[in-house]
């Protein structure tokens, strides 16, 4: 083999090695997929997010929430508190359990997801 492919290989490996060894693992010790009555009962001890669309928000939500993007949850454009609990809710529980585990990688102390999201909670009313 030619010397430039054994230099090729290592750059390769190299790269994928520090692009790797750069992600951060999600820490599901601060993930939290609560019922409907926890998180009723709980919500005001932290920071209430909604991540629904805007317009669904305008629309519907819990008293007391903030409307965010989900992907800038972890920014510091939020001004999310890390050190205190964030009760996070989406349509159906699944986005907000995605946001959840990147929060997760972004030292967010604890974070409750409400279970099936608040699409369950407008069937119930």
């Amino acid at each position: 083999m030619e010397w430039y492919t054994w230099v090729l290989a290592i750059v390769i490996g190299l790269g994928l090695g520090l692009v790797l060894s750069g992600r951060k693992a999600v820490n599901k010790d601060v993930i939290h997929i609560i019922k409907e009555d926890d998180f009723r009962n709980n919500m005001r001890k932290g920071q209430l997010v909604d991540i629904r669309k805007k317009e669904d928000f305008d629309i519907s939500h819990i008293k007391g929430a903030r409307n965010f993007k989900g992907r800038l949850l972890a920014t510091k454009y939020t001004k999310l508190r890390r050190d205190q609990s964030v009760y996070l809710y989406c349509s159906n529980g699944k986005k907000s359990y995605k946001v959840a585990k990147k929060m997760s990688k972004d030292n967010f102390r604890a974070v409750y997801v409400l279970e099936n999201g608040f699409n369950n909670l407008e069937e119930k009313k």
